[in-house]
């Protein structure tokens, strides 16, 4: 009789023991729920900078197509592709037979006209014999033989396409034997010197573009090493196509360089002194509104978030200026902020002496 008794009374104490704990359980989970572990930041002035990256290209002022000025067929070569030239010298000679030809009977009616006009000239003047027209007109004569003959002059000194400056021979587009025509496109020339950088950048940073500017400057195939140069030129107009406005950089170091190469171009577009700068992972949407926490005690003297409207300025990249709603001196709640709301219990675990955004 005993035996049975005792185990229903143990059973009852177990149930009872076991509704006990279930009780105790969730005052436990919610205790762990209202502290948050954060680390802070005090927040301090710095300055703030922000760039745009663009990409251009290597151009230079000497790089031209010279083309024919007179008929003609290829006769020969001066210079081949890939050969240094210099300002002046003969890269391709025209066949000029059949100019030589006409300058040879274009002289000989010159000096023809020239006698006749002579002749009229001098009987007309002192011995009063013939009409002045007759006079004139052999002067006329005269006049038009000796201009066809100076215009062949030109078109034979012009069956030699020479270099108008020092350069390298890129490219020759006729072969030997194959006829020009005049504007057709002969030889390309690239100079040597005075190599440069074209880009474009977009139109809404027109107003923070001035020449003078240092840029930063680097070849992703070409040097490892990013060089600073100034710009040189800013256009005053903007691209209708790709709504862009053009700057040139003149180089410094051309060792190695080709025309067309791409290059990267970084513009400093923003710069702020003594700005509230933060990161905007620890800048939070809510109810229209940016927020972020930082420390504050309630009536009990315990560490709490303190949620604090901010107004944003500009951003670049991860970092954007707090125009307002925090202040130099406070602690801002960084890591483990996503968890928190207003007036919630934070364990500072870790604290920085300064918030420094780069």
């Amino acid at each position: 009789m005993k035996t049975k008794l005792i185990i229903p009374f143990l059973s009852i104490l177990i149930v009872f023991t076991a509704c006990s704990g279930e009780e105790k359980i969730p005052q436990q989970t919610e205790e762990l729920v209202k502290t948050v572990n954060v680390r802070t930041s005090i927040i301090s002035p710095s300055n703030f900078n922000s760039y745009v990256r663009v990409v251009g290209n290597v151009v230079t002022s000497d790089d031209i197509l010279i083309s024919a000025e007179v008929s003609g067929k290829v006769l020969r070569y001066r210079a081949q592709e890939g050969e240094s030239v210099r300002a002046g010298q003969t890269i391709i000679n025209i066949d000029d037979a059949k100019l030589k030809q006409e300058h040879a009977r274009l002289e000989a009616l010159t000096s023809q006209a020239r006698e006749n006009y002579e002749r009229l000239k001098k009987i007309y003047e002192e011995d009063g014999i013939g009409s002045e027209i007759d006079y004139l007109n052999a002067k006329y004569a005269y006049d038009q033989s000796s201009s066809s003959l100076e215009s062949i002059k030109v078109d034979l000194e012009n069956t030699s396409i020479k270099a108008p400056f020092t350069g390298v021979v890129e490219e020759i587009m006729f072969e030997v034997g194959e006829m020009v025509s005049p504007g057709s496109p002969t030889v390309r020339l690239i100079g040597d010197q005075n190599y440069k950088i074209s880009a474009g950048v977009p139109a809404r940073y027109s107003a923070a573009i001035n020449q003078g500017d240092e840029v930063a400057i680097w070849f992703d195939t070409h040097f490892a090493d990013t060089t600073k140069e100034r710009i040189t030129f800013v256009g005053n107009s903007i691209n209708p196509d790709n709504r862009t406005f053009r700057i040139e950089i003149d180089l410094d170091e051309t060792e190695g360089m080709k025309v067309d190469m791409i290059s990267n171009i970084r513009l400093l577009t923003l710069e702020q002194e003594n700005v509230v700068v933060v990161s905007e992972e620890f800048i939070y949407s809510k109810d229209g509104r940016y927020v972020s926490y930082v420390i504050a005690e309630n009536e009990e003297g315990k560490a709490v978030a303190r949620e604090k409207v901010v107004t944003l300025g500009p951003s670049y990249r991860s970092n954007v200026i707090v125009e307002s709603g925090l202040e130099p001196g406070e602690e801002l709640i960084t890591i483990g902020s996503a968890f928190l709301n207003n007036g919630m219990r934070i364990n500072v675990i870790e604290s920085e002496s300064a918030l420094a955004a780069q």
